[in-house]
């Protein structure tokens, strides 16, 4: 996944960079710190394969799904 491709991702799931990195930290990753996600969306440095493949996944299952997922690292 390029960084355009994260950005664009990111703004059709209603992530921020923020919440992307909250994510990561609930679903068992250790959460980047913040400026980690912005390298990844500024293109500084690639974005990880599992990144890319839980956006791109988050992307194709039901609304009702991804939303569950998501819930906790939107409301902060």
């Amino acid at each position: 996944m390029t960084d355009d491709e994260l950005t664009a991702a990111l703004r059709r799931l209603g992530l921020s960079q923020a919440a992307l990195a909250r994510l990561l930290d609930d679903l068992g990753e250790r959460q980047p710190a913040p400026t980690t996600v912005w390298r990844w969306a500024d293109g500084r440095s690639r974005v990880p394969i599992g990144v890319g493949a839980l956006l791109r996944l988050l992307e194709e299952i039901p609304d009702d799904l991804r939303l569950r997922v998501t819930r906790r690292a939107v409301r902060a």
